[in-house]
């Protein structure tokens, strides 16, 4: 089965222009998890689940999540011409009734051999493109780093804004980093009062 490419931008003044973005399907779970180790490993701070958790779970446990855009969750994922998988973000929809206006944003993870190269840019491009075609959809939200600016600027300039904080969001090692909520209104979604936050 061909992974669905996902139509998205291509980076201007990129070495890496020719980078594919596709929807994960179960085929791409053991390059997914090592992605995932990876970048828990790098970077603690930015997720919810730790290291020496995810490092003993086999890869099929995240075929679960790669569903179909509009299907219940799925994963976007960046590939080299080569077929590498080079960086990946998560989209889960809420499922209570009243709250599935709202889709979460998650696991934004990017080689760190292919940083700088604007990859998470298109894969939050074409993550923003397959949700403004999601019936009901109003509204993408994620949650961030505080001290990671670089990260922040990139929401910002995608069309996220932050709503809260949230202090000591994680604590890795004793060390307590609070976390950014930001929401990206859709289309469909009513004017937002930021006012509150």
């Amino acid at each position: 089965m061909t992974a669905q490419t996902v139509p998205t931008p291509k980076p201007e003044h990129s070495p890496h222009s020719s980078i594919r973005i596709a929807v994960l399907q179960a085929h791409d779970a053991p390059a997914y998890k090592v992605l995932r180790d990876a970048s828990l490993l790098r970077a603690p701070e930015a997720f919810s689940t730790d290291y020496a958790t995810a490092v003993t779970r086999p890869h099929f446990v995240y075929s679960a999540r790669f569903g179909r855009p509009g299907m219940g969750p799925f994963y976007l994922g960046a590939f080299t011409t080569d077929g590498q998988l080079v960086g990946s973000l998560g989209v889960e929809r809420e499922e209570a009734l009243f709250k599935r206006h709202m889709a979460h944003v998650n696991a934004v993870m990017i080689d760190v051999n292919f940083e700088h190269q604007e990859i998470a840019r298109q894969l939050l491009h074409a993550c923003i493109a397959l949700a403004e075609q999601m019936e009901g959809l109003e509204m993408l939200q994620l949650a961030v780093t505080a001290t990671n600016a670089r990260a922040v600027r990139l929401y910002e300039r995608a069309g996220f804004r932050v709503c809260a904080r949230v202090p000591r969001a994680i604590v890795v090692n004793g060390v307590g980093h609070d976390h950014l909520l930001m929401v990206h209104a859709l289309p469909s979604c009513p004017e937002l009062n930021f006012s509150a936050a």
